[in-house]
């Protein structure tokens, strides 16, 4: 993994460093994902899913509930 250092950046060649970053530094730096949004999508689904599981859940539990007539 590439790493800059303070003394490799250079008044006159930093523009040019960042710009000279390859696809595999690019995937490095971001997490190794291209696509963000993608996940945030998908994040955002399987809290939906997590949501809809522990609802279930709780119904059932009330349900259960009300067929005990002690």
């Amino acid at each position: 993994m590439s790493r800059i250092t303070i003394s490799d950046l250079h008044a006159d060649d930093s523009e040019g460093l960042l710009i000279d970053i390859s696809n595999i530094d690019y995937i490095s730096i971001y997490a190794g994902a291209d696509d963000d949004l993608a996940q945030i999508l998908n994040y955002g689904l399987k809290n939906l899913q997590f949501a809809l599981l522990a609802f279930t859940i709780h119904e059932v539990a009330e349900l259960a509930k009300s067929f005990n007539t002690q």
